[in-house]
């Protein structure tokens, strides 16, 4: 009886630490319980304010420099010898009128405006997220603590990366990253390709610091390899959604605590299924 007793015990254990929670809408479901309470709704704020405001700042000085560039043309368009500055836009202006005068219609003004704004805007929410994602590097200590707190009080954390291999490891993603949107700029001419090859690059960089940043807060190193290898479809995924989720305009800035949340939830029981 003891022996059976003993066994039942054992079991009983064995498959409490085997996450049955463990599927994509189970993760999303914890994870949103967790984000809708007062300490993460808070911290969600700063990451949102500062790229917000990176974001603005750079879409405003970016549209500046355009509609300098289109007020240049309409007025050489409409004299060509009312400016003598040197500037190049300028000389470029006068020796072909005819684009000049294309470049000032307000015709023209009007369509490249769109589509400087739908272009533009385009690329400023893909920049936005990544600039969160590396923002809310700064907080993931902090939301994975309370994560752990709240559902993993046993698992033990092994964040015991060091900091050079951190920025080793940044460096040399932004280095493939660059490549990687160097190599796709041609196709952003082909329909339908076009989407794939401007989105690969940025999903790219935001699955590698994402991951990176969570599981370094929770695995050591030689776990992380394994983890990476064994578990890379369940974990890209998951990113994958919570990349398309981040494209819809402010949850890119406002959800980066939540995505924290989702791969600490997912990470921690990834670990439980390693450790045995």
């Amino acid at each position: 009886m003891m022996i059976q007793s003993s066994l039942n015990h054992r079991i009983v254990t064995m498959t409490q630490k085997i996450p049955s929670n463990s599927t994509e809408g189970a993760l999303f479901t914890k994870a949103l319980s967790d984000f809708f309470t007062t300490k993460f709704l808070t911290l969600t704020a700063a990451p949102f304010i500062i790229t917000m405001g990176v974001a603005l700042l750079f879409l405003y000085y970016l549209s500046g420099e355009f509609f300098d560039m289109l007020n240049v043309a309409a007025q050489v368009a409409e004299n060509p010898d009312a400016m003598q500055t040197q500037d190049e836009l300028v000389q470029f202006a006068k020796e072909y009128p005819i684009f000049s005068a294309i470049l000032g219609s307000f015709i023209f003004k009007a369509i490249a405006g769109t589509l400087f704004y739908l272009i533009g805007g385009g690329f400023a929410i893909l920049l936005s997220v990544i600039l969160a994602t590396i923002i809310i590097g700064f907080f993931t200590p902090y939301i994975i603590a309370e994560v752990q707190k709240r559902h993993y009080p046993t698992v033990e954390r092994k964040a015991t990366v060091p900091i050079i291999d951190y920025i080793f490891f940044m460096l040399k993603q932004f280095g493939l990253f660059l490549l990687l949107f160097f190599v796709s700029l041609p196709f952003y001419f082909i329909p339908l390709l076009n989407i794939i090859a401007m989105n690969a690059p940025f999903y790219f960089l935001f699955h590698r610091l994402l991951t990176r940043d969570v599981a370094g807060e929770i695995l050591d190193k030689e776990e992380m390899k394994v983890i990476f290898k064994e578990a890379r479809w369940r974990i890209a995924t998951t990113t994958f959604i919570l990349y398309l989720l981040s494209l819809i305009p402010a949850v890119g800035v406002i959800g980066q605590v939540f995505f924290v949340i989702v791969l600490a939830h997912q990470f921690f029981q990834e670990a439980i299924r390693l450790r045995g």
